[in-house]
């Protein structure tokens, strides 16, 4: 276990309590328990918030939304991937009685806010990649993925060993894009290419054109570029306009359908780390469920949601007392739950998932497709 159970007297205090912002349900409270879902709803990118919502109907359908006569309800909260946004949905949802938080997701929204939810002994059970998140020491913050360390030094192995040597790296000033370009900086300098050229670019542009007459003069053979879809594909359009014909390298967005459609020829071919893809046999059932009742094909996002929510579940299951923030914290470190073969639920003493899906993808003939699977064995 990660943290310890409130003292005797708190708990004897809680039993008489109603819902407080420690996420404590008190025993008028029993028959439900609220999840605050700290998730983006607008901003750049909203779909994220509508990922949440639908992994969450799968996973209460497969697992249900009542643990040991408890139901569960869902408090939802906008953090915008903006982390003045993400810390007031914070406030708002300890301030509701939550007992959990899943988000927020975007990086610096979580660094921003993941001290609340320590201080207030609320799990934060995040999808979000930067290596600082589970690398502070905060024991109430879980995170789904592998961070983009671990999947960035996996991505720059593999372009090392495909002979690549002269690459360049572009990522947006977002937090989830500095973690990531120094990820894949620090990636390519362990494997013995260190980039020639590194620059950032601001996340919605439009025109790249200053950031690829820099890459071009870089003479590179390979091109990783990090940020929020679908800039990315953006970029690479404009790499290809203007003469670049180097592999583009980059994170799982550049195969979304957001990016798919913005630049297709310039995407296809391209390399990306995978925490997720919806044409490996182990996900099949999961895509097919999505499909089915929604019309669209996932993405990582939506997955990770998944797990998030049937984290908070199975764990609550293994509560047979009061469900505090405390004690599902507890039961998230001690659980260890097969995901419908896909993965297991299991977590190390810093809150990185265990049992992590690393994988190298490329887009070919317009689809997501695996290269390597480079997960280890759980």
């Amino acid at each position: 276990m990660r943290a310890n159970a409130f003292g005797a007297s708190l708990a004897a205090l809680a039993l008489t309590a109603s819902i407080t912002s420690c996420g404590t349900i008190g025993e008028a409270d029993q028959g439900s328990v609220k999840i605050g879902f700290v998730v983006p709803y607008s901003g750049v990118v909203a779909k994220y918030g509508k990922d949440a919502d639908h992994a969450w109907q799968l996973a209460t359908e497969k697992y249900g939304d009542t643990v040991n006569g408890r139901k569960l309800e869902v408090a939802k909260f906008d953090e915008k991937c903006q982390p003045a946004a993400a810390v007031s949905s914070v406030r708002q949802a300890l301030g509701n009685g939550v007992v959990a938080l899943i988000g927020p997701t975007c990086s610096g929204d979580v660094t921003a806010t993941m001290q609340l939810a320590q201080a207030q002994k609320v799990p934060l059970i995040t999808q979000a990649y930067a290596p600082e998140i589970t690398g502070s020491g905060n024991k109430f913050v879980w995170r789904q993925p592998a961070s983009d360390a671990v999947l960035n030094a996996n991505l720059a192995r593999y372009l090392k060993d495909k002979g690549h040597q002269r690459v360049a790296v572009a990522h947006d000033t977002t937090g989830f894009g500095q973690a990531e370009g120094q990820t894949i900086v620090d990636g390519l300098t362990k494997a013995g290419i260190p980039p020639v050229v590194t620059l950032t670019y601001t996340v919605g542009a439009t025109d790249f054109s200053g950031e690829v007459q820099r890459i071009k003069a870089a003479d590179v053979d390979a091109v990783c570029v990090m940020g929020y879809d679908p800039d990315p594909a953006r970029l690479a359009f404009q790499m290809r306009q203007l003469g670049v014909d180097a592999q583009l390298c980059s994170n799982q967005s550049v195969s979304y359908t957001s990016s798919l459609t913005t630049a297709p020829d310039a995407v296809e071919g391209s390399v990306f780390y995978a925490p997720f893809l919806a044409g490996v046999d182990r996900f099949a059932p999961f895509v097919d469920r999505w499909r089915s009742a929604f019309n669209e094909e996932p993405d990582t996002e939506g997955y990770m949601y998944y797990l998030s929510a049937v984290t908070v579940i199975n764990a609550m299951k293994n509560i047979s007392g009061e469900v505090t923030g405390a004690t599902l914290n507890d039961a998230i470190g001690d659980l260890e739950f097969d995901v419908d073969g896909m993965v297991t639920l299991r977590f190390t003493d810093t809150g990185d998932p265990q049992c992590p899906t690393v994988m190298v993808g490329t887009v070919r003939d317009g689809k997501p497709t695996m290269l390597e699977d480079d997960s280890e064995s759980c």
